[in-house]
């Protein structure tokens, strides 16, 4: 008869679930950047810290994430044997930028839960108090109808800008306003899908009280008849697209100085003229990115 193994076999689930060590995950966009660690106490007590804390860069470098990071793993007051990294770049940050052993093996359960837990509760605190601008521009005897949102953040992390053209030939410019509306919403849904679940608050800005007319008409299924199609259509998708989410619609004066509804005009005007002028998508990302400029000096000093 055979005898048993020295050594006892452990199952791959139980080994991961025991391993020790520091778990650090990083969800980072464009715009912003959240992150979590976690670990045991000597006692085996749970410690979770996430970040950007207050006064913390919300849009840091790499250089400014690896130092909130170690600082994060430094407050703990453990000694990290090994790091894990749940996401890959996050793994080659951490080599490239810190002294953190980060290892190649996958975190515990537990912790990989706790960290994901942690970035959802600071992904909760980014959404209250969303404000999003959005406007349209079209030239006279066209068909084409420019585009621009900027989203701004009332935590100071940095301003998300958009734009879109789209083509009508029956709503004319209060479609395009619908239009921005639609767009600048959906842009913002994509970043922050927790809206849906009735988390936070978002506040949409528009110049045009003809959109909002019909979008409360249509909303309270008043008659719309001999309104245009392209307009009831931008309506019901901006409503279906709001079910869940704690959404106002407010009028702003245009061209008078409100500094959102300014940023916004400006990026569905350059929307606009490069479309007409057949503008290389090149050159129009790049005057974007210096309107995105603007737009975070202005969300800065608001």
């Amino acid at each position: 008869m055979p005898a048993p193994p020295q050594n006892r076999f452990v199952p791959a689930l139980v080994a991961v679930s025991e391993r020790r060590g520091v778990t650090v995950s990083v969800d980072r966009q464009p715009n912003l950047c959240r992150w979590a660690i976690h670990t045991l106490s000597e006692s085996g007590r749970p410690i979770t810290v996430s970040g950007p804390a207050a006064g913390e860069p919300i849009n840091p470098s790499n250089t400014e994430l690896a130092a909130q990071i170690t600082a994060a793993v430094a407050s703990t007051g453990i000694t990290a044997a090994q790091v894990f990294a749940v996401e890959w770049p996050t793994a080659e940050l951490l080599r490239a930028k810190t002294a953190l052993p980060v290892v190649d093996l996958t975190p515990p359960p537990t912790a990989l839960a706790a960290v994901r837990n942690a970035i959802g509760r600071v992904e909760r605190r980014l959404v209250k108090g969303l404000t999003l601008a959005c406007d349209s521009s079209r030239g006279k005897g066209k068909s084409v109808n420019g585009c621009g949102w900027v989203l701004a953040y009332a935590n100071g992390a940095d301003a998300v800008v958009g734009t879109y053209t789209a083509v009508s030939e029956r709503g004319g410019i209060r479609a395009g306003e619908l239009a921005a509306i639609r767009r600048g919403l959906q842009s913002t849904l994509n970043l922050h899908p927790v809206l849906r679940d009735g988390t936070g608050d978002l506040t949409v800005l528009t110049d045009s009280r003809a959109a909002l007319d019909l979008l409360e008409r249509v909303r309270c299924e008043a008659d719309t008849t001999g309104e245009d199609a392209d307009s009831i259509s931008e309506c019901r998708r901006i409503l279906g697209s709001s079910r869940g989410i704690n959404i106002s619609f407010q009028w702003v004066r245009g061209h008078d100085g409100h500094p959102l509804n300014e940023i916004a005009d400006r990026l569905a005007v350059l929307a606009r003229r490069n479309r007409e002028m057949d503008v290389d998508d090149f050159t129009h990302a790049r005057m974007v990115a210096g309107v995105r400029e603007d737009a975070r000096r202005v969300c800065a000093a608001l």
